[in-house]
């Protein structure tokens, strides 16, 4: 195992599963220690066992972004159990198929909530223990939603458009602090939520393979491991990017008709 993050503690909120997941195991893997925050207390603690049983350390906290009081108590959970904070990890987040005509206001709320006001409660209650270890890194994990708008994707898109934003008003704001902060866009990605969504309408995952230029989804450790160097010291002069993890989705469009000319 190797030690690269010894001493370095990082909170992962939706660490439970999918690329929060992924991204507690590359953080461990390498030394360093993990919170794991996730809505089902049961998956954070299936994670921090695997993570015991590999030989490092984490902690379970059950944890629901659009909850202050939780919020609040995340941070300092997370100093009585390691001593301090250097790397936070937003990537909890939900999404909704619904256009702006046929959410309500509830539904709206739910979403940005979940995807962008957490992401600035997060790091709001974070970046003061941040600071006291003479800086660290914040990596918000926003979507390739956020620079291609996605039909009856409307909330979601918005929110993860503003997280792409925010992180730049947060690397401006922080560096004299030492703190550095990217966003990271992952394109679609083999999660247990999108396996289950392409289980239930099967054309989804030829229609997300097809507009990749690899022809295929990521492993949710493909987009981990950028997200953990955006946090290293690899990426010590890196702050205010984002970093586009898609397979070539967003770089153009794919005709297959040109394949054959």
């Amino acid at each position: 195992m190797s030690q690269r993050f010894a001493g370095k503690v990082a909170i992962i909120t939706g660490g439970g599963a999918g690329i929060g997941r992924a991204i507690v195991e590359e953080w461990t893997r390498d030394g360093g220690h993990a919170v794991i925050c996730d809505m089902d207390l049961h998956a954070a603690e299936k994670a921090a066992a695997d993570v015991a049983a590999a030989g490092g350390q984490a902690l379970p906290l059950q944890l629901d972004v659009t909850d202050l009081d939780a919020i609040a108590g995340m941070v300092p959970a997370t100093v009585k159990r390691f001593g301090g904070l250097d790397v936070l990890f937003n990537v909890a987040g939900n999404n909704m198929m619904k256009n702006v005509e046929e959410a309500n206001d509830e539904e709206w709320r739910f979403i940005v909530d979940t995807n962008l006001t957490s992401v600035y409660r997060c790091s709001h209650v974070a970046i003061p223990e941040i600071k006291k270890r003479g800086g660290g890194a914040i990596v918000n994990v926003a979507s390739t939603a956020g620079i291609l708008a996605e039909n009856r994707c409307a909330a979601y898109s918005a929110a993860k458009a503003a997280v792409i934003n925010l992180s730049k008003n947060m690397a401006m704001d922080f560096a004299r602090h030492n703190i550095r902060v990217n966003a990271l866009c992952p394109g679609g990605t083999s999660t247990p939520r999108v396996r289950g969504y392409m289980a239930r309408f099967p054309a989804a995952e030829k229609m997300m393979t097809e507009v990749c230029a690899m022809q295929r989804m990521a492993e949710p450790h493909e987009i981990a491991k950028p997200a953990v160097f955006l946090a290293s010291d690899d990426a010590s002069f890196i702050t205010g990017t984002t970093l586009i993890v898609d397979g070539g989705m967003t770089a153009g469009k794919h005709f297959d008709l040109f394949d054959s000319i």
